[in-house]
């Protein structure tokens, strides 16, 4: 009898112990343990204007996403550290710690969302198709045959595999590892249309007036998908995204969002606390 007390007292112990590792999983730690060491790692694709990229004449990195990040961990009391990624590899570089966040004109697909725990959407965009402005394509049609660019792994890509009617009228698809790269193919005439998200794009256009966007017979850009931007944190990273989530909806509602939007684009394109 007294063995058999003994059991289940050893059992009870073990069963208790058990629970509290449990517990102790799934703590949720994501903000603490960016508050403790005082730093926010963001990690970006450094050539992607006006979003986050590397200005040549200053050598540092800046944009709309960067200036966002900065009133946000400004007001949270923590760095911001930027950490330039290989865009192919964000997910990784994202699950295995290296980063905290990924936010840099991210678009939110439902691959992502199996995989990430992903921001409310804060911009819209669209992916669109850009040319040079002596180009003589004017519709998706006139591309048939043509060399088509997008960069490795982006949203304008996987809109593209989305219409493979299209995909397989061209001639060939360029695939390369930042925009700059694309422009460099458009420029070089080694390419003739370059599918890009439409913030980018613009942002191009309004520096430099030999490039524009395919439109349809009403004026309308041509989109491939129409997405929204988001910012990915790690899947059990619930706290971390919140207290980023708060802190934006502050802004929003004190018009630090929109002042920072009409700096990088003339106006409040954001959509923070729109439903």
């Amino acid at each position: 009898m007294r063995n058999f007390i003994l059991i289940i007292l050893l059992f009870s112990t073990l069963i208790l112990f058990l629970s509290g590792c449990l517990k102790k999983e799934n703590v949720d730690n994501s903000w603490l343990n960016v508050e403790e060491k005082g730093t926010f790692v963001l990690g970006l694709d450094d050539a992607f204007p006006p979003m986050g990229y590397l200005e040549p004449d200053s050598g540092e990195i800046t944009g709309f996403d960067i200036d966002l990040a900065a009133e946000v961990c400004d007001r949270l009391g923590v760095s911001l550290k930027i950490q330039p990624i290989s865009w192919v590899t964000k997910e990784l570089e994202l699950i295995n710690g290296n980063v905290d966040c990924l936010w840099n004109g991210l678009s939110k697909t439902e691959e992502l969302e199996e995989k990430l725990n992903l921001s409310f959407p804060y911009m819209k965009n669209c992916q669109c198709i850009l040319v040079k402005n002596d180009s003589s394509i004017n519709s998706l049609v006139d591309l048939k045959g043509k060399r088509f660019v997008v960069q490795e792994d982006s949203s304008a890509e996987h809109a593209l595999n989305k219409f493979p009617n299209f995909k397989d009228s061209l001639k060939e698809v360029v695939e390369v590892s930042t925009y700059l790269r694309g422009f460099m193919e458009l420029n070089n005439n080694t390419a003739d249309a370059l599918g890009i998200d439409e913030v980018v794009a613009r942002f191009y256009i309004n520096n430099n007036d030999n490039y524009r966007l395919l439109k349809n017979v009403d004026n309308q850009v041509i989109s491939l998908s129409n997405e929204d931007y988001v910012i990915a944190f790690r899947k059990k990273d619930n706290a971390l995204k919140e207290k980023v989530e708060s802190t934006l909806l502050d802004m929003s509602n004190d018009g630090t969002l929109a002042n920072i939007s009409i700096k990088w684009f003339g106006e409040d394109i954001t959509t923070v606390g729109i439903s």
